[in-house]
């Protein structure tokens, strides 16, 4: 077992409860800065800003493809600097997956709970941004190897 294996669950735990969280208790939009910082609870029923929007089966299908994908490479991957990215964009991956999941069965057309603002990008929420983060260090990470 990898390391950083052991960051799953909690990250995981970590974006399902402050999804919980957003929808029992954002009631009122909160801004700052200009309103360029805030919370204000949406729905996306998409994946990256809204793509697939209204097709949650579709999208759905595709998160699933990716998890089968990402699960690969973690194992092809095991102790190499891609690594902790893989297993960061793994957790994201999972909290959205088991949101959208809970919301098909619940019959919420699949949505996922999206609650940060941050200036023109779409609104997210932590599984978004360990995505975000896990794809940029990814991305990092293999421009460094490119230059060696």
């Amino acid at each position: 077992m990898n390391k950083y294996s052991l960051i799953v669950f909690p990250l995981v735990i970590f974006d399902l409860v402050s999804k919980f969280l957003a929808n029992r208790y954002l009631i009122k939009d909160y801004y700052m800065f200009n309103n360029q910082v805030g919370l204000e609870l949406t729905y996306n029923t998409g994946i990256a800003w809204g793509f697939l929007s209204g097709h949650a089966r579709y999208t759905l299908f595709l998160s699933f493809g990716v998890l089968i994908w990402l699960l690969r490479e973690i194992v092809i991957n095991d102790e190499t600097e891609n690594t902790l990215p893989l297993y960061l964009i793994l957790s994201g991956a999972l909290g959205n997956i088991i949101e959208r999941t809970y919301g098909l069965i619940m019959g919420n057309n699949g949505r996922v709970t999206d609650f940060f603002v941050l200036g023109p990008i779409p609104n997210f929420n932590i599984a978004d941004a360990l995505i975000s983060i896990g794809l940029a260090y990814l991305i990092y990470t293999e421009l460094r190897s490119v230059k060696k």
